[in-house]
């Protein structure tokens, strides 16, 4: 049997459209905050229980109004349009990390998460390197885009391997690519 794609039967899919946090709704879109409030309960109890998060977003990223709070919330941790949905019955399923706004931004690993390794955790920019190996960078053409020299990109690479127990940038993509990064 087929499995449908995520928002279309029984799920909602939140996904980010421009500057805009929508939901996908049993194949209806609409603006996350137009959700009925029993479908924005689970995320709304998985934010209030997040201190951390909580706090990150009021006090790092200044945001007062409850509303706004909690859309930015589910816009980092749910954002990523994708094949896996972000709520199902009252289960969320949260999303990895897939803004431009990874290098600076403070919520990194606190308001979105990012996946859990066999070995450690992966720093910001061990997170970074892993995502434009998946994309198919080179070493040189991720050198160039993160102003970082060429040998700090293969100690990143060795620290990355390792973390994840693989061998080389083909098993790193395909890790990624498995946990939809």
């Amino acid at each position: 049997m087929k499995k449908l794609p995520a928002g279309l039967e029984g799920s909602i899919e939140i996904y980010r459209s421009e500057k805009v946090v929508r939901a996908l709704v049993n194949g209806n879109r609409m603006d996350y905050l137009e959700l009925p409030s029993v479908l924005r309960e689970p995320f709304q109890a998985e934010l209030i229980g997040g201190k951390s998060a909580m706090n990150c977003l009021m006090y790092d990223m200044k945001i007062i109004d409850p509303d706004l709070l909690e859309e930015k919330f589910v816009s980092c941790r749910y954002g990523a349009l994708d094949s896996t949905p972000d709520l199902t019955g009252r289960k969320t399923c949260h999303d990895f990390p897939c803004c431009d706004s990874l290098k600076d931004c403070p919520g990194f690993d606190i308001v979105c998460k990012i996946p859990p390794t066999p070995v450690g955790k992966l720093s910001r920019q061990e997170y970074i390197v892993m995502r434009l190996v998946a994309q198919g960078k080179l070493d040189k053409e991720i050198s160039l885009e993160l102003s970082i020299e060429i040998s700090t990109v293969k100690t990143y690479l060795a620290r990355i391997r390792e973390k994840l127990c693989v061998n080389n940038r083909i098993e790193i993509a395909f890790w990624a690519m498995n946990k939809g990064i």
